[in-house]
């Protein structure tokens, strides 16, 4: 063989693959059930994923049903990505009430939401105050559509442009489900964040602490991605499924 006919050869099978990951894409991409995850200040997007600590989302994603039929190498029935903030420090902004960089912390979450075809947010601690954020902007059309979010240990902002942002929220006829997940005694600036979502906010109380919601938030929730975003049936990792009740399917694709 030639060095023109091995280069045509090679061209040949990059351009085959290239064309066959676009297609698998495109196929992905049609796929509602997608959330990105943001973890809390002082960690990083792989440590959160994985760590089974108060700082991580391991345990709270173990309740996220996965599909049996394909042995432990199957995929879940929700798709997430989850990002890292900008900062060496693994904080989405810096300096406290006074919010040092969240603009570019919110332009990468809103970017990331368009580029995975995400419906759904999810966020612990300063990442669950930038999903609050974040789906306040979606709300009120100042930000790419979203379904719902998940708000754990989430606060208030005291004070400012985004305090603002979401009283704006509360006190307009704009909405987005909400589920917020916190500590039954820690609960006064939760109750507040929350409170700017209704009427269309749930709240789930647990004895964690810091930490997100131990595996049985899904069960305790009847599977709230599945309920909220209109499914008719949900399931747990081992039972189910179970058919929602007419008045509890909230909206459709």
């Amino acid at each position: 063989m030639s060095m023109r006919q091995s280069a045509t050869l090679r061209s040949t099978v990059l351009l085959a693959t290239v064309s066959a990951v676009r297609a698998m894409a495109a196929v992905g991409a049609a796929t509602p059930r997608r959330m990105v995850l943001l973890h809390g200040s002082g960690t990083s997007a792989g440590a959160f994923v994985n760590s089974p600590t108060k700082y991580g989302a391991k345990e709270f994603l173990l309740g996220v049903p996965r599909r049996t039929d394909a042995g432990n190498v199957a995929p879940p029935n929700w798709l997430y990505e989850a990002l890292d903030a900008l900062s060496a420090e693994g904080e989405w902004w810096q300096g406290g009430g006074k919010y040092t960089g969240i603009e570019a912390s919110i332009a990468a979450v809103e970017d990331q939401i368009r580029e995975f075809g995400a419906v759904g947010l999810v966020g612990h601690e300063q990442g669950a105050t930038l999903a609050a954020i974040v789906a306040a902007r979606s709300a009120l059309g100042e930000g790419p559509p979203l379904k719902f979010a998940v708000i754990c240990g989430g606060e208030m902002p005291s004070a400012g442009k985004y305090a603002d942002l979401l009283h704006r929220l509360r006190d307009s006829t704009a909405s987005i489900p909400t589920l917020h997940c916190y500590d039954r005694s820690e609960g006064a600036l939760a109750e507040e964040l929350a409170a700017c979502f209704a009427p269309s906010d749930e709240v789930l109380l647990h004895d964690r602490g810091v930490a997100m919601p131990d595996r049985n938030w899904w069960l305790e929730t009847k599977g709230y991605p599945e309920r909220i975003t209109g499914g008719r049936y949900w399931c747990t990792q081992h039972r189910g499924p179970f058919r929602y009740a007419k008045d509890e399917i909230v909206s459709a694709f």
